[in-house]
């Protein structure tokens, strides 16, 4: 188990479905950018997940991108060390450690796009030298290069869309 974050695509919004929703007046977008259904009925619900099955555009399962960033081990263990180089220079990473390392798994949870563009100035300021000076274990530092690099790449592709990142 571990944290995953995903950007999912606009399809729906540009109108270009592949397929279109069995129900497309009760088709809208959730906060945290995945279409969904209005409708508790669940033969409804269920033709809506088949929908999204399909896929219904050109995404898979209607992401733009997505990765894993740690597992429920590994989360706690980056936002520390991360805490602790920020700590050192004085520096705050709110949205970082508050909204995205703040557990190893938080199914449900989404960054806003104000907030996604928050994060994207955070992993500005984590970039040279502070990471490899902060005498981490090369596997450490490997991993948390790794999170950060994946982490620039869907904030990229988030305010590219001006979509959410969904967890």
């Amino acid at each position: 188990m571990g944290l995953d974050a995903v950007v999912f695509c606009d399809c729906v919004e540009k109108g270009c479905l592949t397929t279109p929703h069995p129900y497309p007046r009760l088709l809208c977008i959730a906060s945290n950018g995945s279409p969904e259904i209005r409708s508790k009925n669940s033969f409804k619900v269920d033709e809506h997940d088949m929908w999204m099955n399909l896929p219904p555009c050109k995404h898979e399962q209607m992401m733009l991108g997505g990765c894993q960033l740690g597992n429920i081990w590994f989360i706690p263990h980056m936002r520390r060390i991360l805490s602790g180089v920020l700590r050192k220079r004085g520096q705050a990473c709110p949205v970082l450690l508050g909204k995205v390392l703040y557990g190893g798994t938080h199914t449900g949870d989404y960054l806003s796009v104000k907030d996604v563009g928050r994060l994207s100035d955070e992993l500005d300021r984590l970039k040279g030298p502070q990471l490899s000076e902060a005498g981490l274990s090369g596997e450490d530092a490997r991993q948390i290069a790794l999170a950060i690099r994946e982490l620039r790449r869907l904030v990229k592709t988030a305010l590219t869309v001006n979509k959410p990142i969904a967890f």
